[in-house]
């Protein structure tokens, strides 16, 4: 007579990824990005109570059948699921899987945690938690090979909006007397650039500057009144000396903007405009930020005059 038993482990695993929450959240709450580097469903409802059911193994079998119930989901913070795994039509392991992720200097430190029951001595911790490791370095490989994943999921949902852009967009122009690789210049370089961004009155620490497509931007700005306010944003496109795209996290509000340097005859027109989400979070901002971004354009002007004295020298 076959002996029956259960096995009962627990196992974590930690992986660092260099990309934010929301970037690595996604690779696993869309079908289609998780089937690059997990396995593609034939069942994928991502909601609390929805079902995952996947399965894979050798040709010729045996056939592995991954069957999961999500429990609990924050988006960009926590997915919990609990799943059967059977071999053919054997019933080896049911688990509870939490996946955390945690937003750190670096991007995103994901935390793994299964709880399982090992049944019959068909599966062990052991061979899950190397099985599990070898699928969370290929979401790794993915995260930097594939470059839908690097897009934010919130830059689609500000493009996409059914609201009118032109009422969603708070636009500012000026024409500077310097070349475009000069004016560029004066927002690649932070040593230039934390001298002149944000309103009349502040002053800036950058503690993260990495300007690439989803490289990341933190900093800390100092207002008059003593208040400092953090800032968060990913570059989102980068065109040198052309154009600049930046998706603004926060806290405040949430913007995608968009700076463009047109080149005049050895000067440059630059155009700067902050698409929001929705017509009511734009009109809130609104008026204050026309004027702020006025003050910035002349803290620039006074950063470029000193760059142009500096090269003459």
């Amino acid at each position: 007579m076959k002996k029956h038993f259960a096995t009962h482990d627990t196992f974590v695993l930690e992986k660092v990824y260099n990309f934010t929450p929301e970037v690595v959240f996604a690779a696993w709450a869309d079908p289609e990005l998780k089937a690059k580097w997990f396995t593609e469903a034939e069942e994928f409802d991502f909601r609390v109570g929805g079902l995952e059911i996947n399965h894979g193994g050798p040709p010729g079998g045996p056939v592995y059948t991954f069957k999961a119930h999500y429990q609990e989901i924050i988006p960009d913070h926590r997915i919990v699921y609990s799943y059967t795994m059977d071999l053919d039509e054997t019933r080896i392991s049911v688990s509870v899987a939490t996946v955390e992720f945690k937003q750190i200097d670096e991007g995103t430190h994901l935390i793994f945690t299964e709880q399982g029951a090992f049944l019959d001595g068909h599966d062990t911790a052991a061979v899950r938690e190397h099985g599990t490791s070898i699928l969370l370095d290929q979401l790794g490989e993915q995260l930097k090979n594939n470059q839908e994943l690097r897009v934010s999921s919130g830059v689609t949902e500000i493009i996409n909006s059914p609201e009118p852009i032109s009422d969603r967009e708070i636009v500012n122009t000026r024409i500077f007397n310097v070349p475009r690789e000069i004016m560029f210049k004066a927002f690649s370089d932070p040593n230039h650039l934390e001298k002149w961004w944000g309103p009349e009155g502040f002053t800036n620490t950058f503690h993260e500057f990495d300007m690439r497509p989803n490289g990341i931007w933190r900093f800390i700005m100092h207002g008059p009144n003593g208040v400092d306010y953090e800032n968060k944003s990913i570059f989102s496109e980068i065109i040198e000396p052309e154009k600049i795209v930046i998706h603004h996290l926060g806290p405040i509000h949430e913007f995608l903007l968009t700076i463009t340097f047109a080149e005049k005859e050895g000067k440059t027109e630059l155009i700067w405009k902050m698409l929001h989400k929705s017509v009511n979070e734009c009109e809130k901002v609104r008026s204050f930020c026309y004027k702020a971004n006025e003050q910035n354009f002349d803290r620039l002007e006074a950063e470029l005059t000193k760059m142009v004295r500096g090269l003459q020298h």
